[in-house]
């Protein structure tokens, strides 16, 4: 006879499945009949993780039990949080004290229901792990016990927050929330996103910059299974702002049933392109680095002893000039978008880093009132900067309004690789004695 034990297994209380009904204590969370809590995380994901972080912020400081934490993606909510971007690695530095204030808050709200049902001082109480502990009476309740009271009061206009000594969250290695998810290949990303009735709309845009659309024969792919329209786009923002940079606003813009058949009705679009102005290329770039290098005036920032002697007097001096051109992305996802425009809101959903000045970019551009424009975020797979600019969640607003429908946009490859949102170039000489 074999006989087996998982201690692990062991350890763990059996799961308290999902709760009937929620309590809304604030923004930052919800917390169930059953004391499981739901904890929104703000800022967008991008594979930095601040989807596990954030919430594990809020968990140490409602002082509850991390295996009966539920995290979700919150929508953009510029009334209840602040700073949801992913830009500069800032998510947490900015979010921590708002963060710690919203779980110290409604552990503060929780005790102040128990403490009236219990008609005790809220001094007597303590926590531990999502129970109220009252030690006099050895009573106890746990959070889902008078969540819904708690929702009820009026929120503290202060609390008093953890000292760190007695973090059990945070400091902690916590897996990634979204972890099981993502192996077992469910729906996180933009690409994912599926809505009944949504069509599939892709672009082509100029092959260089400084060309513009002459010409445009569509019979074609009009022709092929599945299409449904096939126009043209301006897609300059209202609103100028750099996150709004978009190289090529024109576009032609395919749009049909599934993304194979509009794939294939893109690649059959007879296209001619026009020079408005010298094309440009990386060769031109480099030279203009050159140029701009050999000529540069600047004066030095510092100065250390006697640069100049230091150089005459050398055995030796070696200079060197090292350089790097504009670079895509090349995120593993490609850039998509999902947008349902009405006569009288638009919803957005999909993955960006900027979703508040994208909405606002939208809202300008459709002339909507800004709270008419709602924006969802996705898990993105990979940005390094190239979300922080929405121009594909602009477009997908404006196909979305043009065809009467809701649509996914999606870029190929192709397409997001010459969209002209690159990496800085980069050129300097080094001099060294």
């Amino acid at each position: 006879m074999l006989l087996g034990f998982n201690w692990l297994a062991g350890c763990r209380p059996a799961a308290k499945g999902m709760p009937e009904t929620w309590s809304n204590v604030n923004a930052f969370l919800k917390i169930g009949e059953n004391g499981i809590v739901t904890i929104m995380s703000p800022n967008p994901e991008i594979g930095q993780n601040v989807k596990t972080s954030m919430p594990m912020i809020v968990a140490e400081e409602l002082d509850v039990d991390w295996r009966d934490v539920i995290v979700e993606q919150a929508p953009l909510d510029t009334e209840n949080f602040t700073r949801q971007l992913a830009g500069g690695s800032q998510s947490i530095r900015r979010g921590w004290d708002g963060l710690r204030m919203a779980g110290a808050t409604a552990r503060s709200m929780l005790l102040a229901a128990a403490a009236n049902r219990w008609e005790v001082p809220v001094a007597e109480l303590s926590t531990d792990s999502g129970v109220i502990i009252h030690a006099n009476s050895k009573r106890k309740l746990g959070y889902g016990d008078v969540a819904a009271d708690a929702a009820l009061l009026s929120i503290p206009p202060s609390v008093e927050l953890k000292d760190p000594k007695d973090f059990k969250i945070i400091g902690t290695s916590r897996k990634n929330v979204d972890a099981p998810a993502i192996v077992r290949g469910e729906s996180l990303y933009g690409l994912d996103f599926k809505r009944d009735g949504m069509l599939i709309a892709m672009i082509e845009h100029a092959p260089a910059f400084g060309a513009r659309l002459k010409s445009m024969d569509a019979s074609a792919a009009r022709a092929m299974p599945g299409i449904r329209d096939i126009f043209t786009i301006d897609a300059t923002p209202a609103d100028r702002h750099w996150s709004t940079v978009n190289a090529f606003p024109e576009k032609v813009v395919v749009v049909g049933d599934s993304t194979w058949q509009v794939l294939k009705a893109k690649r059959a679009l007879v296209l001619e392109w026009e020079a408005i102005e010298e094309l440009e290329s990386s060769d031109q770039q480099a030279q203009r680095m050159a140029d701009l290098l050999s000529q540069s005036k600047t004066r030095p920032r510092r100065r250390d002893g006697d640069p100049e002697a230091a150089f005459r007097d050398a055995t030796q001096v070696i200079e060197r000039t090292y350089s790097a051109p504009f670079l895509a992305h090349n995120t593993l996802e490609p850039m998509n978008f999902f947008a349902d425009v009405r006569s009288d809101r638009a919803e957005l959903i999909g993955p960006i880093q900027t979703p508040e000045a994208l909405r606002n970019t939208v809202a300008t551009t459709l002339g909507m009132p800004v709270e008419n424009v709602s924006v969802d975020m996705t898990r993105m797979g990979g940005g390094f900067g190239r979300r922080l600019y929405g121009n594909f969640g602009l477009e997908a607003a404006i196909i979305s309004q043009k065809a009467m429908a809701p649509i996914k946009l999606v870029y190929t490859r192709e397409d997001d690789i010459t969209q002209g949102t690159y990496r800085p170039a980069y050129r300097v000489t080094y001099r060294a004695a």
